[in-house]
This record gives C-alpha cells, structure tokens and sequence, in this order.
C-alpha cells in the first residue's frame, strides 16, 4: 500500500501543471494566429487588426466579458508570441472582477495603493504571464491585463525599430 502511495505521489508531483490560459489557449505557447483564433470563437468582434503599423489587435469585447467595452491583443510581429492582452472597463467599479480575479487566482501577490482607497492596483504572477487590475482615472476606465514582460519588451522594441526606419526614411528633421 505504502509503495503505490508513493508511486502515485510521485506521478501525480510529475504531471505538467496546466499553463495559464485565455480563451481556453495556453499563453506561454500560444501563437498569434491561434490566439485570434479563439478570440472569434469566443464571440469578440474584430474592430482592427495589427498590420504593419498598427503594434495590436482591438476587439468589441461588450458579448463576452459584462461591463468590458475593448479587448486588445498584442502578439510580437517577428514570431507571433504572445506580448499581451487587456480588457478595458467603463466606469471605477473593478470590484466584480476582482471577485472573479480572486476566484479564480487566488489572493492578489501584490496590492499597490493608490491616492484613494478606490484606485489601488492588484497584481497575480502566474505561470510567467504578469496579470493586473488597475484603474486608469484620468479616463474614467479600469484595465484587466495579462502580459508577458519579455515578450512585451520585444514588441515594444519591435516598434522603436519600425519608428527609427520611418524616421531614417523620410529623411527629414523636423525642428517642431
């Protein structure tokens, strides 16, 4: 009895953890392609598609999520790995997300305090992916964002690139 315990514990500690996912799509792997993929299949509407100068994806996500209105996705051009996604919220109520949040992640890793009880920040690191709650007041917004730092870094670089050649390419300097 006590080996089969034990042989058990040992395959079950062996098993792959399930990665995080979005849509039912493991972000760490995920390309872009699968990504928007499953974004339609969820029920999201294309509002625009990232091309060559346009660094993400913005969706109508108002079907999908209640109370979200946008749903963006950036993925890096060069590979299409995952860089990010972020619901966009109207109003300064993030409570029933964070509900939600703490359901299904468990009690926030970090809890950033804002000016004012209302505007603090709640942060989850799972399986890589940086996910956050934070209120954008100035807008009279809230964001639910899943990111992935390196690849958001790539992407970002990818676009100071781009810019430099567009730059270099006019070949113009502009005093203003």
């Amino acid at each position: 009895m006590f080996r089969l315990a034990t042989f058990l514990i040992i395959v079950l500690a062996a098993a792959p953890v399930a990665a995080l996912d979005l849509f039912g799509v493991a972000l760490e792997s995920a390309g872009g392609d699968e990504l928007r993929r499953a974004v339609a299949e969820a029920g999201m509407v294309p509002i625009r598609e990232g091309g060559e100068d346009a660094w993400f994806d913005i969706y109508d996500s108002a079907a999908v999520l209640d109370g979200s209105t946008r749903f963006y996705l950036g993925v890096v051009k060069q590979d299409q790995r995952f860089a990010f996604a972020e619901y966009e919220f109207r109003g300064l109520n993030p409570k029933p997300i964070l509900r939600r949040l703490i359901t299904k992640y468990g009690a926030a890793d970090e809890i950033r305090a804002g000016r004012y009880l209302s505007d603090r920040g709640y942060r989850w690191r799972r399986d890589g992916i940086d996910i956050e709650l934070v209120s954008d007041w100035q807008n009279y917004r809230f964001r639910l964002s899943y990111v992935d730092a390196r690849n958001l870094a790539d992407l970002q670089a990818e676009k100071a690139s781009f810019a430099a050649q567009q730059q270099a390419g006019t070949g113009q300097l502009s005093l203003y």
